[in-house]
């Protein structure tokens, strides 16, 4: 269901639940029948609270693949809205100029060395934030889809983080 949601733009759960009870091409495709109930809101949230992060990316992953393999998913931007933003370096996309180390791939390397043996997603960001060097620069990162893109500097001189 909140694959569904993502597929079709709804912004909450409250909508996705609606939205799968609602359409008799939903519920057939996630196996409800007619007179059968479907999971409601707090149920996904309940669902998406006990999930880690890694777990739903690895799933989301491997649907975005089963429908780039059958041609239906094409191209490395796979979710837009209407906002109009410059074409800013997003950090999870930059790699090293020297290396092609991903960001993360460097923050792992760094979280490692700092004692974190098998970090989570959730540990490399808070480790991000209360590291102390924290310099990214266009001549050492680029964004490989865009090598255009530069990361953008704060008021204060920090990398702008998405």
């Amino acid at each position: 269901m909140r694959l569904l949601g993502y597929f079709e733009k709804l912004d909450s759960e409250r909508e996705i639940a609606w939205r799968c009870a609602d359409s008799l091409a939903l519920r057939a495709f996630l196996g409800y029948r007619v007179d059968e109930g479907t999971p409601d809101h707090s149920s996904l949230s309940r669902t998406r609270n006990r999930i880690d992060l890694e777990t739903h990316q690895a799933v989301f992953d491997w649907v975005l693949e089963r429908l780039r393999e059958q041609g239906l998913l094409k191209g490395q931007t796979l979710g837009i809205d209407a906002s109009t933003l410059e074409a800013d370096a997003a950090l999870k996309s930059i790699v090293r100029r020297d290396s092609g180390q991903s960001y993360r791939e460097f923050l792992t390397e760094l979280a490692k060395a700092s004692g974190i043996e098998t970090p989570t997603a959730e540990q490399l960001a808070k480790f991000d934030r209360q590291r102390k060097d924290k310099r990214t620069s266009n001549d050492d990162w680029f964004n490989p889809n865009d090598p255009e893109a530069k990361i953008t500097k704060m008021k204060d001189g920090r990398a702008f983080r998405r």
